[in-house]
Parts: structure tokens; C-alpha cells; sequence
């Protein structure tokens, strides 16, 4: 079992490489640790010394050098292309051709790291790290996904892995089925090919300029064009546009989701970091790409949110500053329920404690405004969200199935009207339990019943959700201990025999034979029966 974060370790401590075209030749770029650059600097004679930027990048007669680690690193970056382009410095060029499908044409790789900057993106570069993390993947996703790319480069086109599944691999975390892939190139002329040669069904949108391929494996492949999108309004769905790797990175969520594998068979393996995504990742820091993320497409921030409260990451100052003024700043009226609803279930379905979420939403980030204009959470409902968790986390330990996306949303809402709830895409069970709110009519004088039946009776017409929610709001340790022991109840008490051992007793078809059956779970509460046979005597006496 590999040491948590060992393969992101291993990264951050090699070279990355870079490459730039410039009239026709290749530059490379050699990017090191601060402390690697600092070496170099002081082996590297003063004669041999063309240009030098203390702590930032050195040229030397053979080669490029920069501090990755450098918080000015986009600045001199830029200085740096820009001095090349005007002639200014002189470097060496490369005449091998196999760097050509690594590199990006200076003056285009130059207006993206000024675009970056404007986004505060002071850790864009365009690194390349030549890695064999393809083999960290299990053996029938490697393959399968290696088997793809040999038939993309057959065409002449370039996939690759990208997502949650680097990110997650990089930080040795358990790598779900979600296989999301990149394809520079025409997806529906890949799918067309796969389907010819292998017999794949798949699934293309070619409004989106995506795909669903089906397989053997029971993997779902999502595969999307390389593309840039844009929004007539904030929150809608994108147009898009046919892109190269480095416009559709741009326009993601989280730079530690911009971490892309090469599955190219002349590349396989490579990692390409372009924003600081592996510090971000090694950092545990959520930060967005660019200053209009939000206004594009608010559900980021639900999902910022998400993976700040389950995969222990923390969105950085910016990103929340930028969340709260996108929220204050932009009307998102137009953007669907059920999109919203989507991803809040992602969080809320979550079998954990999600604490943390009333204090986001408390002291940071108002992200229910998009559910309800001018939601107001209080210290009230903080302390109401804070009571269901515990109970929510009661109901895991003891095993019990109770539908935390409901418990926490009617938490949240308690009091919406009855119109607005119904407007909501819930499913009719769920709204009817919201809508009636049957647990205001529990009393509790229920608690004070002596007889274990009888209580039972009267708290086995109220569902899971129904009793969390009584407790949240009449939140007393006695309360607590009755409604989860009974729960409990509900799940061990079984009764011996079955209708048919009540007709065979000459019990007519009919209500009376649940009646009979009751009767016999109540003298079991009572622990007055157990077995069968006890059971079968008492019908004998009472019929």
C-alpha cells in the first residue's frame, strides 16, 4: 500500500518540462524545485551565464531554467517569452521533432499565460511531467483505457485522462468507475470508429460535443471533445466550441481538477499541470480558474462546497470571496431546479457527518440563495442542522436506512410553503412527508407509556424521517434513546408465524388476521413470547 500522497510527493520533487515553437525550432524549458534551481545557479559558471533573475530562471549556453515554486512564476514566465519573441535572449533550440507534439507555438502559449495572470493564475505554466502513473492504475482500467487511445492515434487524434481519477489517484483516495476522458479530435468520428471495429455502443450529444461509451467493464466513460464554452446568462447551459487542451482546461471548476494524463502511446503516462494544480492538490486548496467561473455556472460553487465538506479539501480566501460577490452580483433565476437539486444531493445523500456545511453557510457563503432569494440561515436552524447530523450519524451506527437528503433539506427549509416545496423535482413521497409534517401532531406523553407495545403502536404509523424530525425539534436524551431503540425494534421484532398458520386455525380471509398477527408482536414486546410454539399456544387461547 503506497504512503498517502506518495506519487503527488514524487512529482512535485522532479523537473518538469516545457516547450515552446518559435520560428520553426523547439525551446525547452527545464522546471525545478526552489532548491534544485538554486543548485543549478550555483554550479553554472558567470561566463556561461546569459541571462539570470535571482530565485526565478537562469539561461545558461545549453539550457532554461526555472524556480516552479516561485510566486512570481507567471511574471517571468511571461518576461521571459516576451524577451525571446523581441530577440532580447538567447537560448539553444532543439532539433528533435519528438518534443513537436509537446509544445505550444510561443506567441499562442504567450496570450494564454497573459490571460491566466489577469485571472491571478501566478503558477499557470504549460509543465510537463514525464511520469508512469498510467501504470498506478488497476490493470483492466489501464488497459482499457490504453486499448482507446491506441485507436485515437490510429486516427491521428490525442486522448486523455482527466478529472477526478488523477486527482483522486494522485492522492491515493479509492478510484471510482467514473472515467472521464478527453479527446482532441472529432468525437463522432472516434465513437463511429469504435463502434465499427469493436462493436461499442455509445451515446453522442453533439450540441455538447459529448459522449457516453458503453462497455464490458460496467465503467462510465464520459468523453467530450476538447472545447470552450460559453454562457448566453448566468447559469445556463453552455455553448461550445471546438478547442485545444489548454482552452478546456481553462474553463473547468478547480485547478486540481485540470490534471490531465496522456494515454497517447508515445506518451503515455505524462502528467500536465498548466495551473498549479499539483500544489493546489498537494495544499488541499480549492481555487477556481478564472474570475467568471461562478457567474458561468454557479452549481461550482454547491460543488466547492461539497468537496470542501467530504474529500477534506479548502476552498481558498479568493474562491470564497469570488463565490459571495457571484452570488450577491449576478441573477441566477433562469437556472433549473433539477440542476441544483443534482448536485445537492451529491452532499446531502452523503452517509457522513457534514457539519461543516451550516458553518459555510452561517459565516461564508449564502449558497442557498439559489434555491430561495435571500435565504436566511440563522443560529437557529445552525443549531437544529447540528442536532440532525448527530442523530443522522445515530441512524448510521445502528445500521438504520433513513434518507438523509430529506432529513436535511426539510432541516434547512422547515418553513417553506406548501406551493413551493410541491414546485421542487422531489419524488411524491418525499413532498408528501415535507407537506404534512406529520410529526407535529406526535405527542409526547407517547414516552410515558409503560406498556412497550402500546408505544410501539403508536410510533409505527410515523416513518424514519418523521421521528428525526421530532427529535430535532424536541432534541431531549430520552426522546433520543425512545425513537432509535424503537427504530431499532422495527428492524429485529419478527413474529413466528404467518397468515397461513391463522387459516389453518380456521381464521377467515380478512383484517382480522393482521389483527391476530399484532397481537402476537405485542406479547413478544411484552416479553411475554419468543418462540414458534409459544406463539401458536397463545393463538389457540385467544381465538
Amino acid at each position: 500500500m503506497k504512503k498517502k500522497n506518495e506519487l503527488l510527493d514524487k512529482l512535485l520533487n522532479s523537473m518538469a518540462e516545457e516547450y515552446y515553437t518559435f520560428n520553426g525550432q523547439i525551446i525547452k524549458v527545464n522546471n525545478l524545485k526552489e532548491v534544485d534551481f538554486k543548485k543549478i545557479a550555483l554550479k553554472v559558471d558567470q561566463e556561461d551565464q546569459r541571462y539570470y533573475v535571482e530565485n526565478n530562471y537562469l539561461i545558461d549556453e545549453d539550457n532554461v531554467y526555472f524556480n516552479k515554486e516561485s510566486v512570481n512564476l507567471l511574471k517571468y514566465k511571461i518576461q521571459f517569452l516576451g524577451k525571446l519573441k523581441a530577440g532580447e535572449h538567447k537560448v539553444s533550440y532543439h532539433k528533435n521533432y519528438k518534443y513537436q507534439s509537446l509544445s505550444i507555438d510561443l506567441d499562442k502559449g504567450l496570450d494564454l499565460l497573459k490571460k491566466y495572470q489577469k485571472n491571478n493564475h501566478n503558477q499557470a505554466s504549460f509543465l510537463h511531467y514525464k511520469s508512469d502513473l498510467i501504470k498506478q492504475l488497476p490493470e483492466e482500467r489501464r488497459e482499457l483505457l490504453l486499448k482507446l487511445a491506441a485507436e485515437a492515434a490510429e486516427l491521428g487524434y490525442n486522448l486523455y485522462l482527466v478529472g477526478g481519477q488523477v486527482r483522486d489517484l494522485l492522492i491515493d483516495l479509492p478510484l471510482n468507475k467514473d472515467l472521464d476522458i478527453l479527446l482532441d479530435g472529432d468525437l463522432e468520428d472516434f465513437f463511429a470508429h469504435l463502434e465499427a471495429k469493436f462493436g461499442y455502443d455509445y451515446d453522442y450529444n453533439n450540441k455538447f460535443s459529448t459522449g457516453f461509451l458503453h462497455n464490458e467493464y460496467g465503467y462510465s466513460i464520459d468523453i467530450a471533445s476538447c472545447r470552450e464554452e460559453k454562457y448566453h446568462f448566468p447559469g445556463s447551459l453552455p455553448l461550445v466550441e471546438k478547442a485545444d487542451l489548454f482552452s478546456d482546461l481553462f474553463r473547468r471548476d478547480f485547478t486540481i481538477n485540470t490534471l490531465v494524463i496522456d494515454l497517447h502511446p508515445d506518451r503515455k503516462g505524462f502528467l500536465y499541470d498548466f495551473f498549479g494544480g499539483l500544489t493546489d492538490l498537494k495544499n488541499g486548496i480549492l481555487r477556481v480558474l478564472h474570475n467568471y467561473s461562478f457567474r458561468d455556472d454557479p452549481l461550482r460553487i454547491l460543488r466547492g462546497i461539497r468537496f470542501q465538506t467530504l474529500k477534506d479539501f479548502k476552498l481558498s480566501a479568493e474562491t470564497v470571496e469570488l463565490s459571495r460577490r457571484s452570488l450577491k452580483n449576478y441573477d441566477y433565476h433562469k437556472l433549473a431546479l433539477e440542476r441544483i437539486f443534482t448536485e445537492l444531493a451529491y452532499l446531502f445523500d452523503a452517509r457522513k457527518d457534514i457539519s461543516q456545511f451550516s458553518s459555510i453557510l452561517l459565516n461564508q457563503i449564502p449558497v442557498l440563495n439559489l434555491i430561495r432569494d435571500n435565504y436566511q440561515f440563522n443560529s437557529s436552524i445552525d443549531a437544529d442542522f447540528l442536532k440532525g447530523e448527530k442523530l443522522l450519524a445515530l441512524s448510521r451506527e445502528k445500521g438504520l436506512e433513513v434518507n438523509h437528503f430529506l432529513v436535511r433539506l426539510m432541516i434547512l427549509f422547515y418553513n417553506n410553503k406548501e406551493s413551493v416545496i410541491k414546485s421542487w423535482p422531489l419524488s411524491i413521497p418525499e413532498k408528501k412527508t415535507f407537506i404534512h409534517k406529520n410529526w407535529e401532531e406526535l405527542n409526547a406523553s407517547v414516552f410515558d407509556l409503560k406498556d412497550p407495545a402500546l408505544r410501539f403502536r403508536e410510533l409505527e404509523s410515523y416513518q424514519a424521517e418523521e421521528l428525526i424530525m421530532y427529535t430535532v425539534q424536541n432534541y431531549k436524551q430520552e426522546y433520543v434513546e425512545e425513537v432509535f431503540n424503537h427504530l431499532q425494534l422495527r428492524n429485529e421484532v419478527e413474529i413466528p408465524i404467518s397468515g397461513h398458520d391463522l387459516l389453518e386455525m380456521g381464521v377467515e380471509q380478512g383484517p382480522e388476521i393482521r389483527e391476530y398477527l399484532l397481537e402476537v408482536r405485542d406479547q413478544i414486546l411484552r416479553r411475554q413470547l419468543s418462540t414458534r410454539a409459544e406463539a401458536l399456544e397463545y393463538l389457540k387461547e385467544i381465538i
